[in-house]
């Protein structure tokens, strides 16, 4: 009878099996990989996936499905990737006149709303190992990843540490840790002013348009629109300088005679120094103010009012910096007269800084249409566009700008710059996914 092998697997499953491997013949081919220009290429598309379209300054993907044939082998699908058997993204030509592409086939569409929201964005792809696989597509405009409106006042920076106390020499003290510096005080928020209506446009029936701080951006029509000048956080207060360590109790060697034995015996010729107390911690930064946000929102459209959310905190405190340890006590080696000194005593911790004074924010339905006129490619819908608004629309409206910051409230996550109470100003203020 033939026995084979048992493996167990899971709680007590047993599986029979024999594992015998057969070696490879010396005189076998090695394995061919199939590479993508020996294939027939059946047919490709370019597409966005699941992308519902390109938003203004948000990187996008093309994508790319074939399929192909290899000789004596049936159809396959492949796309886009890094392996031999797939399409090299850096194989196509991708251009556009609103379009930035790169060598992953990411596609960064220009920040101006306006420029796309007629055309949309037109892309040319060619696939340059076969040229004949041209396109000529033109994806839609989509506006979700524009969320709102910010502007935070600056995080603080961090006060710096205390430095830490020097050792002292043989029998002398510690010298005592420095205090740590004060956290800076937070950036008050600034004034957000913004008017919002509900639009149609060539791609869409109804987007939310909002003119903040006379840039105008659109948003869909069913996704919250936040408005933020929250202050920004205090500094935490920098830690205290630890103490030095006392120097070690001073000693000489005398040769002394004990029970006939010459022998030599470390004898304690002064003190040892004391630790140095730890410097207190920094004190906490205080937060900034809130700022001003003052919205209308066109009375013809009233639920709009359900998608508005403000915030206008204070600015967190900074934390209290932490307290300086005490140094060591010297040592000894002496064995007459032994002794050791004293530890130093900690610091103290600082005190946290305060909270920032909340702002203002006031949210008003009111007439708006009139600001909005001025924009080509977008119309205002509802009774508010035929009102008798006399308001002129605004004359130096700034088209929106590309933004690369990472979007939404920072606090906790926002940046400070180390041991600088002011961080520079942030030059883009859109807010978007």
């Amino acid at each position: 009878m033939t026995r084979y092998p048992t493996v167990a697997l899971g709680a007590g499953l047993l599986i029979a099996g024999c594992f015998t491997y057969s070696s490879l013949p010396n005189d076998r081919a090695d394995p061919k990989l199939r590479k993508i220009k020996d294939a027939k290429i059946l047919d490709m598309k370019v597409n966005l996936n699941k992308q519902p379209g390109l938003c203004p300054s948000h990187e996008g993907k093309l994508y790319v499905n074939a399929k192909v044939q290899w000789p004596g082998g049936q159809p396959v699908a492949r796309a886009l990737g890094s392996d031999v058997d797939s399409f090299d993204p850096a194989k196509f030509t991708i251009t556009g006149p609103l379009i930035k592409a790169d060598k992953q086939a990411h596609l960064t569409p220009d920040g101006d709303v306006l420029k796309s929201v007629e055309t949309g964005f037109v892309v040319d792809v060619v696939y340059d190992l076969e040229p004949r696989w041209k396109f000529h597509e033109t994806f839609p405009p989509e506006y979700s990843c524009f969320t709102g409106w910010w502007e935070q006042g600056e995080a603080a920076g961090d006060g710096g540490g205390g430095a830490g106390g020097d050792n002292g020499d043989i029998g002398a003290d510690g010298v005592g840790g420095d205090t740590g510096a004060t956290g800076g005080h937070g950036g008050a928020g600034q004034k957000i002013t913004a008017y919002i209506t509900v639009v149609s446009t060539k791609f869409h029936q109804r987007l939310f348009a909002v003119l903040a701080n006379r840039t105008l951006f659109l948003a869909p029509a069913d996704h919250q629109l936040t408005f933020d000048a929250s202050g920004g956080a205090g500094g935490a207060g920098g830690p205290g300088g630890n103490g030095g360590n006392g120097g070690n109790q001073p000693f000489e060697d005398k040769e002394m005679r004990i029970d006939g034995t010459q022998t030599f015996i470390k004898f304690a010729t002064g003190r040892p120094g004391n630790g140095g107390n730890g410097g207190n911690g920094g004190n906490g930064g205080d937060g900034g103010s809130g700022g001003n946000i003052e919205i209308t929102y066109d009375s013809a459209f009233p639920e709009i009012r359900n998608f508005i959310v403000t915030n206008v905190e204070g600015g967190a405190q900074g934390a209290a910096g932490e307290a300086g340890a005490g140094g060591g006590g010297g040592g000894t080696e002496a064995e007459k007269n032994p002794a050791t000194g004293t530890d130093g005593n900690p610091g103290r911790p600082g005190n946290p800084g305060n909270p920032g004074n909340p702002g203002r924010a006031s949210v008003r339905a009111g007439s708006v249409s009139s600001m909005f006129r001025s924009f080509q490619g977008i119309t205002v819908l509802g009774a508010g566009a035929s009102s008798g608004d006399t308001r002129p629309p605004p004359t130096d409206v700034r088209p929106v700008p590309a933004d690369t910051r990472t979007p939404g409230r920072t606090p906790p996550g926002r940046t400070k710059s180390p041991k600088s109470p002011k961080s520079p100003k942030r030059p883009l203020k859109l807010r978007r996914k």
